[in-house]
Order: structure tokens, then C-alpha cells, then sequence
């Protein structure tokens, strides 16, 4: 329930321009596993044989700290209380062609995920030229990402049309633009001329990758 949870919050665009999907999250950024009070194989051997009298007169604070598979700490000294297990990690992916790029200005935002929650925190975020974008007629291009509105206010914008594609990339851990209420994201194009002609696009081919990790953080404390 936890990861559809978070997977809601990562939502899909509702524009037909991105092609959103879910994608699998790494396993390193999977939480910790909790401990599951049980002793070892060894403590149960300890625990089957014969007691000793050194054992009999141990303290009543180490015999509690053996039976609940907590090692011994002196009095004056506070155990550190685990780690908070975080909400579930979670993963969307989504491509976004040339011929999305139709507006008549130079520059467009395409949506990728919409209705984000303020509370999600970015692990990162990978943009990827997967195929080189070019162009009779169009100039330089470039692509970040942010929020609708603001820019590239997310992710850094950087230079597309590269020979090195389908290895051109951008790798960003963003901070959260925003703590409290919704957000759209998008692709943010930006180019030297028009990117299309309202209906066209002026780019013949080209294709980005898009990939947004996180999880939903504690919602921001209310005033």
C-alpha cells in the first residue's frame, strides 16, 4: 500500500506529449530492514544450555538486555533509538519525441507528472537525450526541468543535439521547489527559434528520457 501510495504521488501526465510509466527503483535506496527480535543461532544455543552461577548473579539489567537481544549498556549511557523508516521509494519514467515540440515560440513546456505533492522529496532526477534531435530549421535546444510556470527551476537546463547521444544526460538531486500544497512538472524546451509552427514540429527527430526518483517526506509543519 505504501509504494502504490507513493506512486500516486509521482501521477502520470494527462498530456498525450509524455509517455509516463512506472520504472523500477534502485535497490540501495531501499530502507534498512528492521530487526526482527529474534536471537541469533548462537544466543539460542547460549540459551539452551546448562545455566551457570556466574549467570544466576548477573544483574537484572544485563539478564533484561540478553533476553531482548539488546547488548548491554551502561546505565549513563542513552541507546540511540533507530532510524525512522521512510515511506516507500518509488520511480516514473516517460519519453518525449520531436514532434511534441509543435509551439510557435522557442520555448514549450511538455507535463510529465501532474498534481506532485509538495511533501515528495527528489532522490534525483536523469534526463537523457536517447536520440539526437536535429533540425533544418530550428537552432540550439536545450531542456530542464520544473515546475509549469516557473522554468527550469528543478533540474538545470542542458544542451541537446549532441553526437554523443544517445550518452548525453543530465543527473541532478534536486531540492523541492516547494513544502506545501501541488505541482505540475514538465520539460522545459527551450530553442534559438521556433520550435514548430502550432502544428508541426520543426525537429525531424530527437527523443528525450526522463526518469524521477523520490519519496513522500513529512508534510510540512502547519503554522
Amino acid at each position: 500500500m505504501k509504494t502504490m501510495s507513493c506512486l500516486l504521488l509521482l501521477a502520470s501526465a494527462v498530456a498525450a506529449q509524455s509517455q509516463s510509466a512506472p520504472c523500477g527503483s534502485p535497490s540501495a535506496a531501499a530502507p534498512d530492514p528492521l530487526p526482527s527480535g529474534r536471537p541469533t543461532t548462537v544466543a539460542a544455543k547460549a540459551g539452551a544450555a546448562p545455566q551457570s552461577k556466574d549467570a544466576v548473579a548477573e544483574p537484572a539489567v544485563r539478564s533484561a538486555s540478553a533476553r531482548s537481544g539488546m547488548p548491554t549498556v551502561a546505565a549513563q549511557i542513552q541507546p540511540r533509538p533507530p532510524a525512522p523508516v521512510r515511506s516507500s521509494f518509488a520511480c516514473r519514467c516517460g519519453t518525449v519525441g520531436a514532434g511534441s515540440l509543435t509551439a510557435r515560440s522557442d520555448s514549450q513546456e511538455v507535463p510529465i507528472l501532474t498534481g506532485l505533492a509538495g511533501s515528495f522529496r527528489f532522490d534525483h532526477v536523469l534526463v537523457r537525450e536517447t536520440t539526437r534531435f536535429s533540425s533544418n530549421d530550428a537552432g540550439s535546444l536545450v531542456v530542464g526541468v520544473g515546475r509549469a510556470g516557473f522554468g527550469s527551476d528543478v533540474v538545470s537546463p542542458f544542451a541537446l543535439q549532441s553526437d554523443s547521444a544517445p550518452n548525453n544526460f543530465w543527473y541532478e538531486r534536486p531540492t523541492p521547489p516547494q513544502l506545501t500544497g501541488a505541482y505540475d512538472l514538465v520539460l522545459n524546451f527551450k530553442a534559438s527559434s521556433p520550435l514548430g509552427d502550432g502544428d508541426a514540429s520543426n525537429f525531424n527527430s530527437g527523443t528525450v528520457a526522463w526518469e524521477v526518483c523520490g519519496y513522500n517526506g513529512p508534510p510540512a509543519p502547519v503554522k
